[in-house]
């Protein structure tokens, strides 16, 4: 009896972590454009659930291995762009709380809202150019604000929330 249990138990967990939440941040590709110079121009765009909203300066977006980026990235009204080697990554008490594969090398793509973005908010006006013509499966994440409603009733509480996802980014496999 008590085999069957933790095997149960084990199953259940198994099926828990491995099944992202069907409401959260999404990251996704909308466009991506062929430049006359043999360029192309991956347009992003943010969607936040419902009851998710990003504070300034606290919560971001991660494009992670963003290959052959030529000058510099354009962001909406309202956010800030950065590169760094290693992207930056939602983190609790120090810890990473999401682990991307981040690819030393290869330029990530982070924006930071510098206002805060309401719930349910659908923000586009995100590109970046790239020499590379070839697209795999990247990989981004964020870092969000949730409000849930406080156990002991007294209002809402925001909590972080640490999200990772895929998209299609440059191919970095064939860079020479």
């Amino acid at each position: 009896m008590s085999k069957f249990f933790v095997s149960a138990l084990l199953l259940a967990s198994a099926l828990a972590f491995g099944v992202a939440p069907a409401e959260a941040l999404q990251v996704s590709v909308t466009n991506i454009d062929k430049n006359s110079d043999g360029t192309m121009t991956y347009h992003f765009a943010v969607r936040l659930d419902q009851g998710e909203v990003l504070t300034p300066k606290a919560d971001f977006v991660t494009v992670y291995n963003f290959a052959g980026m030529t000058g510099t990235a354009k962001a909406p009204p309202g956010w800030v762009f950065s590169s760094e080697d290693f992207g930056r990554t939602p983190t609790w008490a120090g810890y990473p709380a999401v682990m991307p594969v981040d690819v030393p090398g290869l330029t990530n793509l982070t924006f930071t809202p510098t206002r805060p973005v309401t719930s349910a908010a659908l923000i586009d006006g995100f590109a970046a150019t790239t020499r590379i013509t070839t697209t795999t499966e990247g990989e981004y994440s964020a870092q969000v604000t949730r409000e849930q409603s406080a156990v002991t009733g007294a209002g809402v509480r925001p909590t972080k929330q640490a999200l990772i996802g895929q998209l299609p980014t440059p191919g970095f496999l064939m860079i020479q």
